[in-house]
C-alpha cells in the first residue's frame, strides 16, 4: 500500500499545479485558445478561490502569496465582466487576457525564480528554474 504523502509534499504539489496555472494565463491569448475560458479561469481557481482565498501552503513564499492574492482579484474582475459561456474567440475580444497577461507573466516570474518543487520527497526549497550555464569544451 502507498504511503499518505506528508502535508510538506502536498503544498509542494499544489506550489507546481498553481505554477502551471498562471503559466496557462501568462500566455494571454494562446492560453486561452489551448485551455478555452473555463480552464483557463477553473484552473487557477482550483487552487486558489475566488475572493483571493487560498488555503495555508508552506511552500508558498508571502510574497507569492500577495502576487497570486492581486491575480485572483483581476480573474474575479474578469468573471463577472465577461459571459459565464463564450468562445475562447469571444473572451479574447473582451480584452481581458490581455489585461491579466501582465500581471500573470509578474506572478509566474517570482514563483519560477524559486522553481519547481520534487513532487515525492520534502524539500525546504525548490530547485531554480534559472537553467545551469554549462561551458562547451573547447
Amino acid at each position: 500500500m502507498e504511503e499518505k504523502p506528508s502535508d510538506r509534499i502536498i503544498d509542494q504539489r499544489i506550489r507546481n499545479r498553481i505554477m502551471d496555472a498562471v503559466r496557462t494565463l501568462a500566455d494571454g491569448d494562446v492560453g486561452v485558445r489551448r485551455e478555452w475560458p473555463d480552464e483557463y479561469f477553473e484552473s487557477f481557481y482550483d487552487w486558489i478561490s475566488d475572493g483571493s482565498a487560498m488555503r495555508p501552503n508552506s511552500a508558498v513564499t508571502s510574497d507569492e502569496r500577495t502576487m497570486l492574492a492581486e491575480l485572483s482579484l483581476l480573474l474575479d474582475q474578469a468573471c463577472k465582466a465577461t459571459p459565464k459561456v463564450m468562445t475562447a474567440d469571444e473572451f479574447i475580444a473582451t480584452g481581458w487576457p490581455s489585461r491579466i497577461q501582465p500581471a500573470a507573466r509578474q506572478a509566474l516570474t517570482l514563483l519560477l525564480y524559486r522553481g519547481r518543487f520534487i513532487e515525492d520527497e520534502e524539500q525546504a526549497e525548490p530547485f531554480s528554474a534559472i537553467p545551469w550555464r554549462c561551458s562547451k569544451a573547447t
